[in-house]
């Protein structure tokens, strides 16, 4: 399964370097998983943090995921896809040295 490590630590680093932030609203591929273990690692964050599916991934989500995680189905989120940053990649993509090795 994926851990969150990376995720959580993006947030304790937001709300460090800007404690005034009263909540924040992100797009996860598994937010469905992630909101529930976020909340229990930091109870806290319960109120702060939100976490939605974007668009594209949530078609591979069960019914009740349609239902709680979507960005149209949540105030807060507007018209967002959930892929934005996917899309800036592909569009610079050929601006960034590969560092693979065949």
């Amino acid at each position: 399964g994926e851990t969150h490590n990376h995720a959580i630590r993006m947030i304790e680093a937001i709300l460090d370097d800007v404690p005034e932030i009263q909540s924040i609203n992100m797009c996860y591929d598994v937010a469905c998983v992630f909101e529930s273990a976020l909340h229990r690692y930091k109870p806290e964050w319960k109120e702060t943090i939100r976490a939605r599916i974007g668009r594209f991934h949530l078609y591979g989500h069960e019914h009740s995921c349609h239902v709680l995680y979507n960005l149209l189905r949540t105030q807060g989120y507007g018209l967002m896809i959930g892929e934005e940053p996917e899309h800036l990649w592909f569009i610079i993509f050929h601006l960034i040295k590969s560092g693979r090795v065949s």
